[in-house]
C-alpha cells in the first residue's frame, strides 16, 4: 500500500516539475472532446469509403459479366484473372490497414489483441459490402453517370467501358435470329452473338428471348463470335429490367 502511494507521489512530482518546466501544457476540456470528435469522424468516413469500395467491387464483376467467367473453363478463369480489378483490391487492403491503425487510439480496440480487431472490420467491410451490393445503389449511381449527372462519379464507373472488357459481355437477348441472337448491353450497344458448335452452355441446354446472359468470345465491331454464353439472374438483372425495356419472353430458343 505505502509502495503504491509512494509510486502516485513520484509520478505527481514528476508531472509537475515538467509542468514548471513547460514541457507539459494544460488544455481545455473541449480540446479532448473535439480531438476524439475528429477521430470518430475520420473512422465512420473511411468506413464508408471502405464499404463503398467493396460493394463496387462486387458489382463490378457481376454487372460486367467478369463474376461468371470461370463457369467456361481455364479459358474463362484465365480472363477471370487478367479482368479482376486487383488495383482496387489492394486499394481496399490498404484502406483497412489505415482503419485498424486509428482505432488503435481506442480503448476498446488497443485493449483487445490486433488479430481480433483486424478481422473485426474484415469481416464488417465484406458483409456489409455483400450487403450493399444487393441494393440498388450501384446502379442507380451508374445510370446518373450515364445520364450525366453525377460527373464527379464518372471516372470510377467508366470502368464498365474499358477496351478489355470487349471480350466480355453482359446483356438482354432482344432477338434470337438464324446464326445466334441479337442483344443489348447496359450502355446501349446491339451486338450480334454468333454460336457455333464449339460455343459452351455452362448450367444450361436453352436460353430464351428476355434472358440475361454473359457472353465471352471475340468481338469485332458488333459482332461477337461466342465461346460461351450463360445465362444470369442476380440483382443486377432487376437494373437490366428497369431501365432497358427488357423484351417479353418468347418460345424461340437458343440451343
Amino acid at each position: 500500500m505505502t509502495k503504491n502511494l509512494n509510486n502516485k507521489k513520484s509520478l505527481s512530482d514528476e508531472i509537475f516539475k515538467k509542468i514548471e518546466k513547460g514541457q507539459v501544457k494544460m488544455r481545455p476540456k473541449f480540446y479532448f472532446v473535439l480531438k476524439a470528435l475528429l477521430a470518430v469522424c475520420s473512422v465512420v468516413l473511411m468506413i464508408v469509403f471502405i464499404l463503398f469500395l467493396i460493394s463496387f467491387i462486387s458489382f463490378y464483376l457481376r454487372a460486367s459479366g467478369i463474376w461468371y467467367l470461370p463457369s467456361f473453363g481455364l479459358r474463362g478463369f484465365a480472363i477471370y484473372l487478367k479482368l479482376f480489378p486487383w488495383l482496387l483490391i489492394i486499394l481496399s487492403i490498404i484502406l483497412i490497414l489505415i482503419l485498424e491503425t486509428l482505432t488503435r487510439r481506442f480503448s476498446f480496440v488497443w485493449r483487445r489483441p490486433i488479430f481480433y480487431s483486424l478481422l473485426t472490420i474484415i469481416l464488417i467491410a465484406v458483409v456489409g459490402g455483400f450487403v450493399i451490393e444487393k441494393t440498388s445503389f450501384h446502379p442507380d449511381l451508374l445510370w446518373r453517370v450515364q445520364e450525366g449527372r453525377l460527373p464527379l462519379m464518372g471516372p470510377i464507373y467508366r470502368q464498365f467501358n474499358r477496351s478489355e472488357l470487349r471480350d466480355v459481355q453482359r446483356g438482354i437477348i432482344e432477338e434470337v435470329v438464324e446464326e445466334g441472337f441479337k442483344m443489348r448491353t447496359f450502355d446501349g450497344q446491339l451486338l450480334t452473338v454468333i454460336l457455333t458448335q464449339e460455343t459452351r452452355f455452362p448450367f444450361e441446354k436453352e436460353i430464351e428471348s428476355g434472358d440475361s446472359v454473359v457472353v465471352m468470345g471475340e468481338r469485332k465491331n458488333d459482332t461477337v463470335w461466342a465461346f460461351g454464353v450463360r445465362g444470369i439472374e442476380d440483382e443486377f438483372r432487376k437494373f437490366e429490367r428497369r431501365h432497358f425495356r427488357s423484351p417479353m419472353r418468347q418460345n424461340n430458343k437458343v440451343k
